[in-house]
């Protein structure tokens, strides 16, 4: 552990004049969400950055992945792992993003290619360790000091499971690794967010230092709780985190300097422009060379008649069989055209978002629509961010199934009861976003897994169904 008169300052110094015996070196990213226009910064930050130094370690701690992007979405995250490489990173964990955006089949190939390990103790695969990932990784540095490396990522226990992964509660797995260990040195690399890592740091005596993600949080000088050291580098590549370390003979800390380093200190370079550019090329292209339907006419989405959010909601109550949907226009970005490519759909419906079958009796389903047409009727104009959304502004309440006008409801044609059951499907945003508590609090939700929205409308159309 770091010594307790270390705990209270930083010992700032220039790496041209320091001793360079027992140091050591850490370079980290996280939460990338495939922001690649950050990505020529990185890479030269993590290679100017290990110039000198005989032990260093470079990490990714997870959300490198989303599938925002269209290289992302065309290589179903393949690019990102290319492009990792390019970091000779030591190690790596996972986000949400990669166990929750991708599919179990695609999630279990993603890293065929990696020139890294993944380190993940929290999730399984019917009780095994998935096969593209370790529980931990120990190293030895150049001056004899040996390191153990642990991963855990948030659980989600409600997504997870039905996504075929077995998750784990990551203190109680965190708590048997470091009793486990017997390393000089630890350090957890943490997609879980800053309320757990500080809490860890409180209750563990042998942990040393944790890379934080997930909450897109950023410690700029780092943050020094009960001898744990903690280094977070926000979100998208604004900034990048460089920890230092230097040892005495017995490996006890006695210098440390850790800082997440704005990007907009970086240099840019004039060929930046060119690969960030050709990085989104490569993917439009790809994208673009997969036709979904040829369609007997466009579908324009705007006041008052909603086409494409109509025809969009008429596929998801088919493809999930289920009579009625609701669901906001915001989620339908653009018009959908006449000859539809997998591009176009990717720019039309970019959310993250998958659909969520719920069962209300009638006397529910009349408090939901209440207050739906409510609140919609005040974020109709305001923009969404986060719980998956990639649109711009929420817009107005599409029906599909059912009518509302009035305070009165038509499901299928006739007046609900309040006493019946009735299935409606609505975007998983609604589940999870603060939005709606009526609805949240009402009957039975499942999540329909594993595909996004427009995994279902890309499924659907190329059986050849287009109206």
């Amino acid at each position: 552990m770091i010594e307790k008169a270390t705990q209270d300052r930083l010992f700032c110094y220039n790496e041209a004049m320091i001793n360079q015996e027992n140091v050591l070196k850490i370079l980290h990213l996280n939460d990338l969400h495939s922001h690649f226009e950050n990505y020529p910064k990185i890479k030269r930050f993590f290679k100017e950055k290990s110039v000198g130094f005989s032990d260093v370690l470079r990490f990714d701690i997870g959300d490198n992945v989303d599938r925002s992007h269209p290289l992302t979405e065309a290589t179903l995250g393949k690019g990102n792992i290319a492009l990792m490489n390019d970091l000779q990173l030591t190690a790596a964990t996972i986000g949400n993003n990669e166990g929750l955006g991708l599919q179990k089949s695609m999630l279990d190939v993603l890293y065929a290619s990696a020139n890294f390990p993944i380190i993940l103790a929290n999730i399984k695969d019917k009780g095994l360790q998935p096969s593209w990932a370790v529980e931990k990784k120990t190293v030895m540095t150049s001056f004899g000091m040996t390191i153990d490396i642990f991963g855990l990522t948030a659980p989600y226990p409600l997504a997870y499971p039905d996504m075929g992964w077995d998750i784990l509660d990551p203190q109680a797995v965190l708590a048997k690794q470091l009793a486990d260990s017997e390393a000089d040195f630890t350090i957890l690399l943490s997609h879980l967010g800053w309320r757990f890592d500080e809490l860890a740091a409180q209750t563990f005596d042998n942990l040393d230092l944790i890379l934080g993600a997930h909450t897109h949080h950023v410690y700029e000088f780092g943050k020094y709780i009960d001898g744990t050291m903690l280094a977070a580098a926000g979100r998208y590549g604004e900034y990048v985190g460089e920890v230092t370390l230097r040892f005495d003979d017995q490996f006890q800390c006695i210098q440390s300097e850790i800082i997440a380093e704005d990007k907009h200190h970086l240099a840019s370079k004039a060929e930046d422009k060119a690969v960030i550019a050709e990085l989104a090329s490569r993917g439009h292209d790809l994208l673009k060379a997969d036709q979904v339907a040829c369609l007997p006419n466009g579908y324009a989405n705007h006041y008052p008649t909603y086409q494409a959010s109509h025809f969009v909601a008429a596929i998801l109550a088919a493809e999930n069989q289920v009579p009625a949907v609701i669901m906001n226009s915001g989620m339908i970005v653009d018009a959908i055209p006449q000859l539809l490519t997998l591009d176009d759909l990717h720019d039309i419906l970019p959310h993250s978002i998958r659909m969520v079958k719920w069962t209300v009796s009638g006397s529910e389903l009349k408090a939901i629509m209440a207050e739906l047409y409510d609140v919609g009727n005040y974020l109709k104009t305001q923009k969404i961010v986060g719980m998956g959304f990639r649109g711009k502004v929420f817009g107005d309440i599409i029906l599909s199934g059912m009518t509302y006008e009035n305070d009165q409801i038509l499901y299928q044609g006739s007046p609900v009861i309040d006493d019946a059951d009735y299935r409606i499907l609505v975007p998983d945003q609604y589940l999870f976003a603060a939005y709606f508590p009526i609805l949240k609090a009402s009957g039975t939700a499942e999540i329909q897994f594993p595909r996004f929205m427009r995994e279902i409308v890309a499924d659907y159309l190329k059986q050849g169904v287009s109206d």
